[in-house]
């Protein structure tokens, strides 16, 4: 199963991949055979999708990730973050014999 497939479906029947970055005036029509997909970006912006072209237009350009993920990868760094600077101050605190 690709990524597409995961976040948007199998692809229809006689399905024909469209090359949308070559006419910068693609309107994306909505689709009422298709569920309304939500997607997530890296930087957390969130997009309502409507059709599977456009739900595969947007996984394709990155927006695969789930809130959960991003949520988490965020908090990843933010404790690198936090360890770095404890450390940091330590050695600082260390040098100027406050410990």
């Amino acid at each position: 199963m690709s990524v597409v497939e995961s976040f948007c479906g199998e692809y229809p029947d006689g399905f024909v991949k469209t090359d949308i970055a070559s006419d910068p005036n693609y309107v994306f029509v909505n689709d009422s055979n298709y569920g309304s997909v939500q997607l997530f970006n890296s930087e957390g912006s969130t997009v309502f999708v409507n059709s599977f072209i456009e739900c595969e237009h947007y996984v394709t350009g990155g927006w695969e990730f789930t809130k959960v993920q991003t949520l988490e990868a965020s908090l990843q760094n933010y404790l690198l973050i936090f360890v770095i600077a404890l450390i940091g101050l330590r050695f600082v605190m260390k040098k100027l014999k406050v410990i």
